[in-house]
């Protein structure tokens, strides 16, 4: 499309006539997918990265209101969003201005009245900005945690990344302390950066009968698989060439039956193509519980990411006071160890909280609270 006859379009642009087309979803009780984060960056082509920023913005303009609900074949609920009546007429205003440009001899109101359907996708389509339909269509199974908030780790995440695109590897392991935030950097990879692959999430602290099934269970809403498959190597025969990360959260104290299970589907990962592995494990996992060895690291079956605590400047910018005491902040560096968690909570400034999911005593607490409202002066 050659300038003369594309047309431009803004990030909040796309958001409010995406968000326009959706409207009449906002008395639902079972919200679409489309109308979350997830489903703007898909059908806007932003990152999912910058999305959150976008609507900040349009937040704290009046012209969006978001509220925490259901959504269509997901388990958990998801911050949805709605355009506000101000929102509404800032989106009309948006299709009247591109609406009336010209493209050849016809305007672009001509094309979306032939196109019929939503707007947006036309209009991205004319901006030369469509968004790549060659990618497959993937699914979310099981409890992904929220990325909402997320910053930092681009390094753990590029280390991940060349983990994936490596075809010797079958198993990613991230390793951290309780609290720095290894599940939630997981989430990120899975959602944000594996763009091709399906996704199926389950929690690791169970018995190995109850874990096995919950696989079983998690990933037949990905790809169908038979009773059989619950043994590593006709799991792994039954996935081989699926672009599928099975997700295993939270590794720590397992019992001897989980391990030699785990050791068993690391073996047997290593005779079939497509399908990985995605384990997040605490850093001070007992050596009886590692299922693989220096040689499966060595010959880069196994890679591993450490995750350390953030830096001081990301955990001014987590809790959200960009014009607090230097002092004050090195403080809560300090007390917080850079733990993701706690600063959120920080940021929030709920007191209660704070006790209910730290082990901080009631008057650090309140220390903290008061370091962190402390100005430059």
């Amino acid at each position: 499309m050659t300038s003369e006859t594309a047309i431009s379009l803004t990030a909040t642009d796309r958001v409010l006539v995406h968000l326009r087309d959706h409207r009449h979803h906002a008395e639902d009780q079972d919200f679409p997918l489309a109308i979350t984060q997830k489903g703007i960056s898909d059908a806007t082509g932003l990152q999912l990265t910058h999305v959150p920023r976008t609507l900040k913005a349009l937040e704290e303009r009046g012209l969006l209101s978001s509220v925490k609900g259901h959504v269509a074949k997901e388990k958990r609920r998801y911050k949805v969003y709605f355009l506000t009546e101000n929102g509404m007429e800032e989106a009309k205003a948006v299709l009247r201005y591109l609406g009336g440009q010209m493209i050849g001899d016809f305007t672009v109101n001509d094309m979306l009245a032939a196109r019929k359907g939503p707007a947006l996708p036309l209009l991205m389509e004319l901006a030369g900005e469509s968004v790549d339909k060659a990618l497959p269509e993937r699914m979310m199974a099981g409890p992904v945690p929220d990325i909402e908030g997320f910053i930092n780790r681009e390094h753990e995440l590029g280390e991940l990344n060349g983990m994936l695109e490596d075809p010797k590897n079958r198993l990613m392991v991230i390793y951290g302390s309780q609290g720095y935030g290894a599940s939630a950097l997981a989430a990120k990879f899975c959602v944000d950066s594996a763009k091709k692959w399906s996704v199926a999430w389950v929690s690791v602290q169970r018995e190995l009968l109850e874990l096995t099934g919950t696989i079983m269970e998690t990933i037949s809403g990905i790809a169908p698989l038979d009773r059989e498959a619950i043994a590593p190597k006709k799991l792994a025969q039954q996935l081989d060439g699926k672009n599928i990360i099975l997700v295993l959260d939270c590794y720590y104290e397992v019992s001897e039956e989980v391990v030699e299970f785990l050791s068993g589907l690391v073996a047997a990962l290593k005779a079939v193509n497509g399908f990985r592995l995605l384990v997040t494990a605490r850093e001070n996992t007992p050596s009886y519980n590692r299922f693989y060895t220096i040689i499966d690291q060595h010959d880069g079956t196994v890679g591993e990411v450490h995750i350390r605590g953030l830096d001081i400047e990301h955990c001014k910018m987590l809790l959200g006071t960009p014009d607090i005491d230097p002092d004050s902040l090195k403080r809560l560096f300090l007390f917080t160890r850079g733990k993701p968690p706690t600063l959120k909570l920080l940021a929030k400034g709920d007191e209660k909280e704070l006790r209910q999911h730290t082990s901080f005593s009631p008057e650090e607490i309140k220390l903290m609270l008061f370091l962190k409202g402390q100005k430059t002066a």
